[in-house]
């Protein structure tokens, strides 16, 4: 199913957006996988027991979630830092998410707000638009705050954040994202949510979690 694109600028002053999936795949040349094993290698020189129980975790942002939860904060710094100069050269072979320019380039046409909402580093999310010509487009771009994993999705606070910066009532927005901690923190803020099911497997756990409608192309 596609995105009813017409509709969403239509009833949305504001689109938000998901970073990795709904605007590009951040790790398409970089596997996540990898990234997270390099990860858990680093952590391996604070905590060796950590490391051991991490191994064969293949999502970066949950090694980092886990790290913040049995690590003192200056190394919980260290780990986000790692994992941010990892991102930031993962985005160099990042692909673009089809129909995702045009979104928010008619969305800046239309009038609206275009924010970017992201468990990603700042750092890299940055690159990635100044590379892709979109960040001209953009009202705001509120990302993992560093060394504070507890606040990424599903966390409300990214998207609060989001609203208050563009000024834009929850009422009306829309936010697209990727995951199941996507819709949960649309729905804490009362936002609309769209699911993006990019991969098989995706759409019937988001549809559960509340979201207003998934779609398999944006």
């Amino acid at each position: 199913m596609r995105l009813d694109r017409e509709a969403v600028l239509k009833d949305a002053s504001l689109i938000l957006l998901d970073f990795d999936g709904p605007v590009c795949g951040v790790f398409a040349g970089r596997p996540a996988a990898a990234v997270a094993a390099e990860l858990v290698d680093f952590i391996g020189g604070f905590s060796s027991s950590l490391a051991a129980d991490l191994k064969g975790v293949s999502d970066p942002l949950q090694v980092l979630r886990s790290a913040a939860e049995a690590l003192p904060r200056k190394s919980v710094h260290s780990v986000d830092e790692f994992l941010c100069r990892a991102e930031m050269d993962a985005v160099d072979t990042a692909s673009a998410t089809p129909g995702t320019p045009e979104l928010i380039a008619e969305a800046h046409r239309l009038g609206k707000a275009v924010a970017i909402v992201s468990n990603n580093c700042p750092r890299a999310i940055g690159k990635y638009l100044r590379g892709a010509g979109l960040d001209r487009y953009l009202s705001a771009v509120v990302a993992r705050p560093y060394g504070r994993p507890r606040r990424m999705k599903p966390d409300p606070y990214l998207l609060f954040q989001a609203l208050g910066s563009t000024g834009v009532d929850a009422s009306r927005a829309c936010f697209i994202g990727d995951s199941v901690t996507d819709i949960e923190a649309g729905r804490a803020v009362g936002v609309t949510t769209i699911g993006y099911a990019n991969r098989p497997g995706k759409a019937e756990p988001m549809t559960a979690a509340g979201a207003s409608q998934v779609v398999t192309e944006i």
